[in-house]
């Protein structure tokens, strides 16, 4: 508490003494450098909190986020926030600091080994090098932009790094990096190559489960085969689906795959596609909708249509006004202060999607929902798991997260986009899951 205070009341003078933005940007200038940032995040902390109560789930994020603050420290690095049971530090050398996100892996995951296994938790990590306004033990900029967006396409027990910090460390030869795929960078006119960091013989390396990721092409000439699979209303499997010469249609009357009698489907809804070896899914009905339930978690954009149980939410942001306080280095609960209005909101729909009065401001660093536990909770909704999901805040993003509930947490597609293997796709009422042959 006492740092960030110093660093609030610091920017805040030295934006006050210069009396417009465009001198407070020269003065901030002067402290840009070149620096590796990361940051981490706990999978597994919210079924503990669940089972054992707030103050053991408290102590146990307090003696793992400890334990990454020594190691931290041991490799030369800076602790800069704890955001919830997430950890930012920054490091001078990059050599260091993937030196020390395996050495937090290994810590965390020993830890985990003297636990029951009901009990374990795990780590994901994401790194990323790049220039970034070092000022007042923060640092602000693109550079934490990217590298907590380089943290979110990752798994539990993973090290993601960005390409920029993969050519400052590749040379070393001392890791062992594998290619992931593109990453596709919000507001940026490029994707950006991700890399995984093997830590452990134990664990393979494997491709990111986010939404965000746009794969390569595929260094084989043997490209991956897909199907679907129909999940019934018990969680079994029903029928399977072949894409058919990398395409399949499904719909009421039309397709390749059709549901008669699913009155939410449209004649002719959807429709699946391979390029190169990315599943992608879009909506071809013109009236209706198509929802991806998260397997990992997804860097919102202004206009997202979110599914929790029976609850349907349009995300509005302010982007101008979020992008600029993280260029600034002003806190989401400093720029709620500023402005009249939250600086994001989830918005009530119908099945119409015709917005109503009901509003959820988004103005804390994190913001949980659920059935009984959350900071907006819906308590008649059958459909919503006690601890559904998470709407989180880092730099210029917000970033949702299913907390493994039982029906999934579901965002409505845009255009056309990728669905990873291990997904689930609603198609009016019904559930398909992904699957590599």
């Amino acid at each position: 508490m006492e740092t960030k205070d110093k660093k609030k009341t610091t920017v805040s003078q030295l934006l006050g003494s210069v009396g417009s933005q465009a001198a407070a940007a020269a003065e901030l200038e002067k402290f840009r450098r070149n620096i590796t940032i990361l940051f981490t995040d706990i999978k597994g902390s919210t079924a503990y909190f669940e089972k054992y109560g707030d103050a053991a789930g408290l102590l146990m994020v307090s003696t793992c986020n400890d334990a990454i603050g020594d190691i931290t420290r041991e490799h030369g690095g800076k602790v800069i926030k704890t955001i919830g049971d997430a950890v930012m530090a920054s490091f001078e050398d990059p050599v260091e600091a993937v030196r020390a996100a395996i050495k937090m892996q290994e810590k965390i995951y020993a830890d985990a080994q003297l636990q029951p296994p009901d009990d374990r938790v795990s780590i994901r990590i994401g790194l990323n090098y790049g220039s970034g306004i070092v000022k007042s033990d923060d640092v602000f900029g693109d550079v934490v932009n990217v590298a907590s967006r380089v943290e979110s396409v990752g798994s539990p027990e993973q090290i993601v790094i960005s390409d920029t910090l993969y050519e400052q460390v590749v040379k070393s030869g001392e890791f062992k990096l594998h290619a992931m795929g593109r990453f596709s960078l919000k507001g940026k006119g490029e994707n950006r190559d991700l890399y995984e960091v093997q830590w452990t013989e134990r664990i393979q390396p494997k491709r990111a489960a986010a939404h965000t990721i746009v794969m390569t092409t595929s260094k084989s000439s043997a490209v991956p085969k897909h199907r679907l699979l129909r999940v019934l209303k018990d969680g079994t499997i029903g029928d399977k689906y072949s894409l058919k010469g990398d395409k399949l249609e499904v719909g009421r009357l039309r397709g390749d795959v059709q549901f008669p009698d699913d009155e939410k489907m449209a004649p002719n809804h959807a429709r699946f596609s391979v390029e190169k070896d990315q599943l992608f899914v879009e909506d071809v009905s013109g009236v209706s909708s198509v929802f991806i339930g998260l397997i990992a978690t997804y860097r919102m954009g202004d206009g997202d249509i979110i599914r929790m149980g029976e609850q349907v939410f349009r995300f509005r942001e302010k982007v101008e006004a979020v992008a600029g306080a993280a260029a600034r280095g002003t806190t989401i609960l400093e720029l709620n202060t500023d402005l009249e209005e939250p600086p994001a909101e989830l918005i009530f729909v119908g099945t119409d999607f015709l917005d109503t009065p009901a509003r959820l401001p988004l103005n804390e660093e994190e913001i949980s929902f659920g059935r009984s536990r959350g900071t907006y909770v819906f308590p008649e909704d059958p459909f919503m798991s006690r601890a559904h999901c998470k709407i989180y805040h880092r730099g210029e993003d917000f970033f949702l997260e299913d907390l493994g509930s039982r029906n999934g947490t579901f965002i409505k597609v845009r255009g056309k986009a990728p669905v990873p293997v291990g997904a689930t796709v609603l198609v009016g009422s019904q559930v398909l899951k992904v699957e590599a042959q």
